[in-house]
């Protein structure tokens, strides 16, 4: 046990756990089964007092941080061994001002708990499409979903954040108190501080056109152009995604998933998407918000995974190629590439409004690697990375920070950003963890 441990039990209002306690494996596990660490501690706080006893503590001890919301990071960022986990699990709340159509959410709240409650009064804002996903740690890494072309990225609607400073302080970004810092959160993940509570802006949404529409056999190729065609040139109202997974028989299969926010519940924008030969399954309908918030509904901790991607220009017919052609290079169920839209309303949004330098882009395409034996991790992490430099030439900036895995090097990092953003953050970083405690994360360093 870390010396000390009791000490940090009686100070905080939450609990610490070790291991050995009935509830420490539940707590360490991280939704990417290729990392497994073991904590020496991990602090379940209840407030931002907890946050900033627990960064103490661990600073005093030497301990290294990880910082936990709904630990859905693939680089398992939400996890160290041997060091303290500052868990936020147990701070969930989501509170709405229907009238000023704000939510206020705590650090450890899941986009389900979010959505339960902006729902009830007939309100969203885009966010991630896993429900078990921290809202925190997706809106401060940028944010693509459902809502995306209608409303823009998620970190586009983050109007304030409270933080713990690695040095204990309690600050709070927004426009009229520290717009610098809000920029810096509109991007810049947890490099910063502990947020404790972000706000984000909501709009009016009930129900839906959406669902899924399912392709197999030859028609996967037109299938994926014409989704292309839609993704490009659709209208402002309809978000869609779309995901290469294996068949039954471990041929490509793909899986377009549009969400319409306008009237009527035959969307003419579809026609041609769902004219595609090789359609097996057609569920689009009108439905609630939170019907199309489940559509995607993985498990969490139960297989392996390395995901590494771009953000591309275009998607032309010589790349789609090669992303089906991926499919079964393996030999094997390799998992899945994923390809987000970002047209309509990120595009809208001033660039210097945000930290992030991917505006520019019309996809973020997803090597998705995933798998359940470690004895094939080296096979699988080495399609993602070849799969992924096959997509290289097409690519427009470095990778989307919410994706990366730990052994991206900073010069991606970097270009995620641009260098003149960069800079900024790192004078940020240099302001707020001016020694680079919270490391655990895509990383900033502060500058030299």
């Amino acid at each position: 046990m870390v010396p000390g441990v009791e000490e940090l039990r009686d100070a905080l209002t939450g609990d610490v756990l070790v291991e050995g306690d009935r509830e420490y494996d539940r707590a360490r596990l991280c939704f990417n089964l290729l990392i497994v660490r073991k904590p020496a501690a991990i602090a379940r706080c209840v407030d931002a007092d907890d946050v900033a006893t627990a960064l103490a503590f661990a600073q005093e001890n030497d301990l290294e941080i990880a910082v936990r919301g709904g630990g859905h990071n693939p680089a398992g960022h939400c996890s160290v061994e041997d060091g303290l986990v500052i868990d936020l699990s147990r701070m969930r709340t989501v509170e709405v001002d229907p009238d000023a159509r704000i939510a206020r959410s705590q650090g450890g709240a899941t986009w389900l708990d979010f959505d339960a409650a902006t729902q009830q009064h007939g309100l969203a804002t885009p966010g991630g499409v896993v429900g078990s996903t921290g809202v925190t740690g997706l809106t401060l890494g940028g944010g693509i979903g459902h809502l995306t072309a209608q409303f823009g990225l998620t970190c586009d609607g983050l109007v304030g954040a409270t933080l713990v400073t690695a040095s204990g302080e309690k600050v709070h970004a927004s426009e009229e108190d520290d717009a610098e810092l809000l920029w810096g959160l509109r991007g810049g993940g947890g490099n910063f501080g502990v947020a404790t509570e972000i706000e984000l802006r909501l709009h009016p949404v009930e129900t839906v056109v959406g669902g899924r529409l399912e392709y197999e056999g030859d028609g996967v190729g037109e299938a994926l152009r014409r989704f292309r065609d839609l993704a490009t040139d659709g209208p402002r109202d309809m978000s869609i995604q779309a995901q290469l997974v294996p068949d039954t028989d471990d041929q490509p299969k793909l899986v377009a998933v549009p969400c319409y926010t306008g009237d009527g519940d035959e969307p003419e924008a579809l026609a041609g998407l769902r004219s595609a030969a090789g359609l097996v399954n057609d569920s689009i309908r009108r439905h609630g918000f939170l019907d199309q918030q489940r559509i995607f509904d993985p498990g969490y901790g139960v297989d392996r995974n390395y995901w590494k991607g771009h953000f591309v220009h275009e998607l032309p017919d010589e790349l789609i190629d090669i992303l089906v052609g991926a499919m079964t290079s393996l030999g094997r169920p390799p998992g899945g590439i994923l390809m987000e839209s970002l047209h309509g309303a990120p595009k809208d949004v001033d660039p210097s409004s945000a930290a992030l330098g991917y505006r520019d882009a019309a996809f973020n395409i997803s090597v998705m690697a995933s798998w359940e034996d470690a004895a094939l991790d080296d096979e699988h992490i080495a399609w993602a990375r070849e799969t992924t430099a096959a997509i290289e030439p097409w690519s427009v900036s470095g990778g989307y920070a919410n994706y990366m895995q730990a052994d991206e090097p900073l010069d991606r990092v970097r270009a995620a950003f641009g260098s003149d953003s960069f800079d900024r953050l790192q004078a940020l970083k240099s302001r707020y963890d001016p020694d680079n405690v919270l490391h655990r994360n895509q990383n900033i360093p502060p500058a030299a």
